[in-house]
């Protein structure tokens, strides 16, 4: 993406500018850790489905933090608009099973680092 895209803000040369969708899941008061155990198997497979499909982005759950409890979550979603973003969140098996709520944020990547790392053989290659 070069910096004249129209999504890179306006004035900041350098910034990438690229719109996702992030959904920032919570409990519903009473969900315990057991209940969480027992659907994360189902909610994972969902998630790794999105994956295979160029959807997600990057998910996980929040550990600590104002509010935070079994069920509190992180997930980041490659989506055409909100109503897109919000239908695919409302899949999540957490959400069926009426485990966690969720909101939805357009939120714009500027800046960052990502590494990969690829192991072929006895070989190791790591581009960054």
């Amino acid at each position: 993406m070069s910096s004249q895209d129209s999504t890179t803000p306006a004035g900041r040369p350098g910034l990438l500018g690229r719109d996702y969708w992030l959904i920032l899941s919570a409990p519903v008061a009473g969900t315990g850790q057991a209940d969480i155990d027992a659907c994360a198997p189902e909610h994972i497979a969902w998630l790794l489905g999105l994956e295979r499909d160029g959807v997600l982005f990057l998910s996980g759950p929040l550990l600590s933090g104002p509010g935070t409890g079994p069920g509190s979550g992180v997930t980041v979603l490659r989506a055409a608009d909100e109503n897109e973003a919000g239908s695919i969140a409302a899949n999540d098996p957490f959400v069926v099973k009426g485990l966690r709520t969720f909101t939805v944020h357009r939120w714009r990547l500027n800046e960052g680092s990502i590494g990969v790392r690829l192991s072929l053989g006895a070989g190791r290659y790591d581009w960054r």
